[in-house]
């Protein structure tokens, strides 16, 4: 009797140690997805998900080359739809990324920049008995926004700096995080206004070499595993959003008076801004 115990009592700590140790490492769930045509764009990793759909080509008769011809198709035509969706990400406000480049007379500018040889990465395959496929991919859209941002960077922002300036050396916070509730659509060109409409920020304050190829890291509900995750160092400026408009994110006047007697320069020009759901 006296080993049964401690043979049950052995196997209890083992799956306590054993629970514990999964629940911990059990990775956060930091994604915000968006709906976007033919797909879902997660707006915190740009990782877009998208299904391409091809058929053999005729002429084909053996079945191996028929599948193979049909996958080329498929990733084929999930390039083009990965170029629609890209060109009807909105850039600020209502100017669509293709309207943009149709605009300033470069119509296949975001055609040329979808490659191929990018859409690789398989995670799910449906085949017909026909031999025509239909296959789901996860493509890294994140180097395709940013060369979009750097070519419209500079016709969307506004240089000007913050609307009070106090003194660099007594500021300390070098981190800002806004809350949200309001839902919302995925825009590259987002900025911070104050309840009169005055810029606080937008995408001309921050360096090319910033982490997110949007103007601020978008995330859901975790706010510290986010900054954890992100490794932002230094001290937290936090409030709430009144609400966000379009591609301006509106805060308190006394909010946009706490950035600027509070918050680093560092900040914008690392583009270590993090606006944070909690839906």
């Amino acid at each position: 009797m006296a080993g049964f115990s401690k043979k049950f009592f052995f196997l209890f700590v083992f799956f306590l140690v054993f629970s514990v140790s999964a629940a911990e490492k059990k990775p956060e769930d930091l994604s915000l997805v968006r709906k976007v045509a033919d797909g879902t764009l997660n707006y915190s990793t740009f990782e877009l998900t998208i299904t391409g759909s091809g058929i053999p080509e005729t002429n084909v008769t053996n079945l191996n080359s028929a599948r193979i011809t049909a996958e080329k198709a498929a990733a084929a035509n999930a390039r083009l739809k990965i170029v629609k969706i890209i060109s009807g990400l909105v850039l600020s406000g209502k100017t669509t990324v293709g309207a943009y480049f149709e605009g300033k007379g470069d119509p296949d500018f975001v055609d040329r920049l979808v490659n191929i040889a990018d859409i690789k990465d398989v995670t799910y395959e449906r085949f017909y008995s026909n031999s025509s496929v239909d296959l789901t991919y996860k493509v890294n859209v994140s180097g395709y926004l940013r060369k979009i941002v750097e070519e419209a960077r500079e016709e969307f922002s506004n240089k000007k700096d913050l609307l009070a300036v106090s003194d660099e050396a007594a500021k300390t916070k070098s981190v800002l995080l806004i809350n949200f509730k309001t839902k919302i659509e995925p825009q590259l060109f987002f900025s911070i206004v104050n309840e009169k409409g005055e810029k606080i920020y937008d995408i001309s304050m921050s360096k090319e070499a910033r982490k997110s190829p949007a103007s601020l890291f978008f995330a859901k509900k975790k706010a510290d595993a986010v900054i954890e995750k992100e490794k932002l160092e230094g001290e937290v400026l936090s409030f709430s959003a009144l609400k966000i408009s379009g591609s301006e994110i509106v805060i308190k006047n006394s909010d946009a008076e706490k950035i600027a007697a509070e918050l680093k320069k560092e900040c914008f020009e690392e583009g270590k801004i993090i606006a944070v759901s909690a839906e």
